[in-house]
């Protein structure tokens, strides 16, 4: 297999093809709990952010409930090129913008900000994590709530078995490839992506785009132990996509601060 292009910025090259290697993934179940989680702790909330939007599917669902003002943002503006022609399609009025979530620059406040998918878990310091709730509080109104899930240690041990050498056709030439590892030592899980273009005349490989992401690993009581150093209180540390308490096993835990 010959290699054309290394490593690059996370989702850039990831970007094209992103709603093909998620296309399992049941965004409807994710709105929905969104959904449900406001409805529980926020009920009269209408306008609404997101950080780390990606392809904006999880906004975009969201605005079929007819409910919500959505402003959708991500760190990578080739994410957001694709989530704009999403909304384009199906005559959107989100607000997609390009913007890291450690530097949030907008002047309107929000009654709900959310971010999940475990996108908090690209965060590796904790002082990082208070960053990140500190630009959080300067555009949440004083009674709105911030919704963000991660994942456990328990989680990444458990996904090895079906994350590790997954592969996926994406086209007739195009191969996508997935290699994963957790160190539970240092609680790194790696995911390591390759996108390959194959020559069906003489059956050779070339790896065209390559990007290896690193997600640090947290425990309920680590992340609750940062929290309590930010102005926040924690309304709630749920389990998976059910409103009941996350405990020791759970594999992913939203919180719903406020």
């Amino acid at each position: 297999m010959t290699k054309s292009i290394v490593e690059k910025r996370s989702y850039s090259a990831l970007a094209e093809i992103y709603d093909e290697v998620m296309a399992d993934v049941d965004y409807e179940t994710w709105a929905d709990y969104i959904d449900e989680i406001i409805l529980e702790h926020n009920p009269e909330a209408e306008n609404l952010l997101e950080l780390a939007c990606g392809t904006g599917t999880v906004a975009l669902s969201l605005e079929e409930l007819d409910c919500y003002n959505i402003t959708a943002t991500d760190g990578s503006p080739e994410m957001i090129e694709q989530a704009v022609r999403k909304g384009e399609k199906v005559h959107s009025e989100i607000h997609f913008e390009t913007m890291n979530f450690l530097d949030i620059h907008l002047q309107e406040k929000f009654d709900v900000i959310y971010m999940i998918f475990d996108s908090i878990n690209y965060l590796h310091s904790e002082d990082e994590i208070l960053q990140l709730h500190n630009q959080v509080k300067q555009v949440l109104k004083p009674q709105g709530i911030f919704i963000f899930d991660f994942t456990t240690p328990r989680n990444s041990r458990k996904a090895i078995q079906f994350l590790h050498n997954h592969q996926k056709e994406i086209s007739d030439d195009i191969l996508y490839y997935r290699q994963s590892s957790f160190n539970g030592k240092n609680r790194i899980h790696t995911n390591h992506f390759r996108i390959v273009k194959t020559d069906s005349a003489d059956k050779s490989k070339s790896i065209i785009a390559e990007e290896i992401h690193k997600q640090k690993i947290y425990t309920q009581q680590e992340m609750e132990a940062i929290i309590k150093k930010t102005d926040f209180t924690i309304l709630q540390a749920y389990d998976g996509f059910e409103l009941r308490p996350a405990h020791e096993k759970s594999l992913r835990i939203t919180m719903v601060l406020q």
